[in-house]
């Protein structure tokens, strides 16, 4: 709310509302036509210059003694109610129940008269406790309010706001809204009989309408629409409204914005999930408060805003380990002043370590590469203190780092590290292959602890699966290739018992890949000790290569039809020495499509050149997009991409007039659905005479 003073008193300027409850239940008022009106409200001449338009001023339950109007420029000049002194104005009054003194022009309002008036009752205005209130009566035109509608989150940026400039009075005016010497907004001869200007009407025997400007603040720029201009700090806009061959109305409002950015912004500590700054404080006077910002590889990780302008000190938490990040801070009043801008990177979260190689959450160690406390694999905190931590077993026990199978040894600082291995002379039981869990620097009941998991393995394992998708997801038939990474001994000749591809549909599974059939499905390797790609350290990729025409799965001699949706593979292994316990692993791997073809594909419009269609959408869950298909005789006409589950309406451009085209929409995820398809064709195109030449 913005407050405009004249002559030392206040107005409020949002007074284009009237009261709602009429009469009030208490307190002075101003009513005009049955309509009640707040304090400093405004009336324009032409709308009270008869008795039976006058502005009357009541105040309830009390009995009229020397009440009386008073131009607040003059106030040694009451209004002259007799007309003895040729004053425009007459007034009337009731005594009671509700003292009241109405006040009518009886003659032109002269320009030196017009302005605002104050209304004393039940006494005169000598009288510090009668009751007052002011209105504005005015000659032609005024600016009734000019207020903005400020953003309500501050920490949303760019800034979007409003001014809102509400006119009152004569139909035609020329009116701006301007920062500086730049206009946002400016319209000529604007007529309210017709409109001709996009005012939104409040009263329309007032002529009373609102401009509204939409404003959009970067940090450095004020823009609307096409509009931009450079501002630092306070951001001042005045409105102005001119009725031919009479004084300009101005109003000016003060949108609040720091002019300078916190300085000195400094990293105060680190961790592994916290980072924490400070500021030079701005004087209470520059601002209310701070807004941080962090962002992380161009997003947003976090917004948090600071009030109170002597809060120069935050701790940001929930971050990553060994992640850089940007963090911005600034200062905001109504909204928000330029930037400082830090990068600090947060220490290493807890990771594992072996033979000088850093290695993530998840990974996997063959135990014949951890034999020895040389050849440990480490568990390390930065920055802490070790204080209990310890490893668990698959089997949710503690490990015993005296009489396990597998030792440990401890570093408590300056970085918390407990260290895995396997003695000479010990080896890994069955029971002891799996998943380990290391928590740091407290013990794993504590639930503020890190954790990180290792798996164990003996013999051989089968990493995660991935997936190269389709680059074009528009393109049928799709080809994609899956590889399984098997790690482990490098003893193939001795120890590979089988390396076999699985397509599971149900309870039945399909072998795809095994000696007598690579070549069939493209089975980039060979049964037996011949692999595909060597990456070392027992480390072999072992690929398939499917083919999907949205349908059937058409890769070598199988023809599988898929009607549940994602392809579902597993890779089988099976290594080791018969009589030390060979392990079996298998892996699946999902590769998504969705199971239903788009229902009640139908023609919504249709021209000479276009054809539009819509379907029933699929749940978010079952799809990402469509993609539409338009054929022509057997030719290809277009191939498009929608993106998002709930768009299922298109318009097909650029077709011919008179011809029947075939659309298809299949629906995808990683790869494409089935189909659903119409025959449409277009009207007929407007045919040409044919020229004659004499």
């Amino acid at each position: 709310m913005f407050l405009l003073q004249l002559v030392g008193f206040i107005f409020l300027l949002s007074v284009s509302e009237v009261i709602s409850q009429c009469p009030p239940s208490s307190g002075i008022y101003l009513l005009r036509n049955g309509i009640c009106y707040p304090n400093g409200s405004y009336f324009w001449d032409e709308t009270v210059n008869a008795a039976n338009e006058a502005i009357s001023c009541v105040l309830s339950g009390t009995s009229l003694t020397t009440g009386q109007w008073v131009r607040v420029a003059d106030p040694d000049d009451p209004v002259d109610c007799d007309n003895t002194n040729n004053d425009p104005f007459r007034c009337t009054s009731v005594t009671s129940p509700n003292a009241t003194l109405s006040l009518y022009l009886a003659q032109g309002l002269p320009a030196a008269q017009e302005g605002w008036y104050k209304c004393c009752l039940p006494t005169d205005c000598s009288d510090p406790n009668t009751n007052t209130i002011f209105a504005n009566i005015f000659r032609y035109a005024e600016i009734e309010s000019f207020t903005a509608d400020l953003p309500s989150d501050m920490t949303v940026y760019p800034q979007e706001y409003k001014l809102n400039c509400t006119k009152i009075g004569h139909y035609r005016y020329d009116i701006s809204m301007n920062i500086g010497s730049t206009a946002l907004a400016s319209y000529t001869n604007c007529d309210d009989r017709s409109s001709t200007c996009p005012g939104t009407e409040l009263v329309s025997f007032s002529n009373t309408l609102r401009y509204t400007v939409n404003i959009t603040w970067d940090g450095i720029n004020v823009s609307s629409g096409s509009i931009s201009q450079s501002t630092t700090g306070d951001q001042m806009y005045q409105c102005v409204v001119q009725v031919a061959g009479q004084p300009t109305r101005t109003r000016d409002i003060i949108v609040k914005v720091p002019a300078t950015a916190p300085s000195s912004l400094t990293e105060v500590n680190k961790t592994a999930t916290t980072i924490t700054v400070s500021w030079n404080a701005l004087d209470s006077s520059d601002a209310d408060g701070y807004v941080v910002n962090v962002t992380s590889d161009t997003d947003t990780v976090q917004t948090v805003q600071v009030e109170g302008s002597s809060n120069n000190t935050i701790t940001l938490n929930g971050l990553r380990g060994g992640t850089t990040y940007s963090i911005t801070v600034r200062a905001y009043q109504q909204l928000l002043g330029p930037a400082s801008t830090i990068s600090v990177q947060t220490l290493p979260g807890i990771y594992l370590r072996h033979k000088e190689n850093c290695y993530t959450n998840g990974s996997y160690f063959f135990d014949a590469d951890i034999k020895e406390a040389s050849n440990s694999i480490m568990c390390v905190l930065p920055g802490s203190t070790l204080n209990g931590g310890k490893w668990v077993t698959p089997s949710g026990s503690s490990v015993n780092c005296s009489t396990d199978p597998l030792h440990c040894n401890e570093v408590s600082s300056p970085n918390a590290t407990i260290s895995l291995y396997i003695p000479i002379g010990q080896s890994l039981l069955p029971s002891d292959d799996g998943w380990y869990k290391c928590c740091l620097p407290t013990d794993c009941s504590d639930p503020n602890t890190n954790i990180i998991f290792a798996n164990i393995f003996r013999w051989a394992q089968i990493e995660p699966i991935t997936v190269d998708l389709p680059s074009d997801i528009t393109v049928l038939p799709q080809t994609y290739t899956l590889h399984a990474i098997k790690i482990g001994s490098d003893d193939h000749s001795a120890f590979l018992h089988a390396a076999n591809w699985y397509y599971e549909s149900g309870s039945a599974s399909t072998e795809l890949c095994n000696g007598n059939r690579v070549t069939e499905y493209s089975c980039n390797f060979m049964y037996g000790d011949g692999m595909s790609v060597d990456y070392g350290n027992g480390r072999w990729d072992y690929t398939l290569n499917v083919t999907w025409n949205g349908e059937n799965i058409t890769s070598g001699v199988l023809s599988q039809s898929n009607n549940n949706g994602d392809h579902v593979f597993r890779f089988n292994l099976f290594f080791g020495h018969y009589s030390s316990n060979p392990v079996a692993r298998n892996k699946d791997i999902f590769v998504t499509a969705p199971a239903t073809a788009p229902s009640s594909l139908t023609e919504v419009n249709k021209t000479a050149t276009t054809i539009t269609v819509s379907w029933t959408t699929l749940d978010s869950s079952d799809a990402d997009g469509y993609v539409v298909n338009v054929t022509s005789d057997t030719d290809t006409v277009q191939t498009i991409q929608v993106e998002g589950s709930s768009n299922n309406t298109i318009t097909l451009n650029g077709l011919r007039g008179g011809t029947t085209y075939s659309i298809t929409v299949r629906a995808y995820q990683q790869l494409l659905g089935p189909a659903s398809t119409i025959s449409v064709q277009t009207l007929p195109g407007i045919a040409t005479a044919p020229v004659m030449y004499l």
